[in-house]
């Protein structure tokens, strides 16, 4: 195991695989909660524990993941300047820059979905902020927009840093970014689903049974972006198949592949899902116990692909 964790060629290690779950987590909760408001429960979404739970889940987990991140650095004391200085040509500062707007929008759409217990305390202890969020609260239609493209862009650009490290056919493949995206997209129900049932949640509410509906096929769709992602790597021959081979093949990696990451993290929550949508009643067990391994198989897919993909140098 020492070998998988510890090699020559590797560059970046866990934080980052950390830091590119949690942004996913991050932009799947964020997608979810818009979902939630807009289609399924209109301006009463702030009453369910579900929605609750995104709202809480999606600033925290990218909060914690950029945590993690400047703790890494080698001077993390001066992690002020990444917020301040960018450069066009870099993932890395376009990634920063991307984040530090899609806080703002974030919160401020939040604002939004919680307006009427916010008036209502504004009503009672602060009247002259009043004026100041109706204002605020007319462009909803906007932030919610533009929160979309972001937690799209979040999703992808966590995939599309890894083509940062430059010589890793593994890394470079084109697939990666959309990869990511689904994947991460699939972590933020689960971690909505975990949140919800945590604040007390009903496992059988239309909430769940929506998110389980769209679960689904996303779970199908990580799937079929892996079969590609592979697939395309053993057909482009040389370093590239060589990569997709060590990274599949009997060893640490493959097994956290085909155990962890396909049977557990997929195929498992896929097929229990299924269950649960044939069947009247869903109990909180049953509703934990899948997106806990939905989540767990994508924090192994991070970190699967971070060092898996560090193992071939072209």
């Amino acid at each position: 195991m020492s070998e998988a964790l510890h090699f020559d060629s590797l560059v970046w290690h866990w934080p980052i695989a950390w830091y590119l779950f949690l942004a996913g987590v991050s932009a799947g909760a964020v997608t979810f909660a818009i979902f939630l408001k807009h289609i399924k429960l209109g301006w009463a979404a702030y009453r369910s524990p579900y929605f609750q739970a995104a709202a809480i889940i999606a600033p925290i987990s990218i909060f914690l993941g950029l945590g993690i991140l400047v703790v890494d650095l080698t001077k993390p004391l001066e992690f002020w300047k990444i917020l301040v200085f960018y450069n066009p040509r870099s993932v890395m500062s376009m990634g920063v820059l991307v984040l530090m707007v899609y806080q703002l929008v974030l919160f401020l759409w939040l604002g939004c979905a919680f307006q009427q217990p916010i008036m209502e305390w504004v009503e009672q202890r602060a009247p002259k902020l009043q004026p100041w969020l109706e204002r605020l609260w007319r462009f909803e239609a906007a932030y919610t927009g533009v929160l979309v493209i972001l937690a799209v862009s979040l999703g992808a650009y966590t995939g599309f840093l890894l083509s940062a490290l430059v010589g890793y056919p593994m890394l470079s493949n084109p697939v990666l970014p959309l990869l990511f995206l689904i994947s991460g997209l699939s972590s933020g129900a689960a971690a909505v689903l975990l949140g919800g049932i945590w604040l007390k949640g009903q496992p059988d509410a239309a909430e769940v049974r929506f998110i389980h509906g769209i679960e689904i096929p996303l779970i199908l769709l990580e799937i079929v972006m892996l079969f590609t992602f592979f697939s395309g790597l053993i057909l482009s021959g040389g370093r590239s198949e060589v990569a997709a081979m060590q990274a599949l093949g009997p060893g640490f990696w493959g097994v956290v592949f085909w155990v962890g990451i396909v049977s557990l993290g997929m195929v498992l929550p896929l097929f229990a899902n299924l269950i649960m949508g044939a069947t009247a009643k869903r109990t909180v067990r049953y509703v934990a116990m899948t997106a806990s391994f939905s989540l767990l198989g994508v924090l192994l897919l991070r970190h699967f692909v971070l060092y898996a993909g560090q193992m071939t140098v072209a």
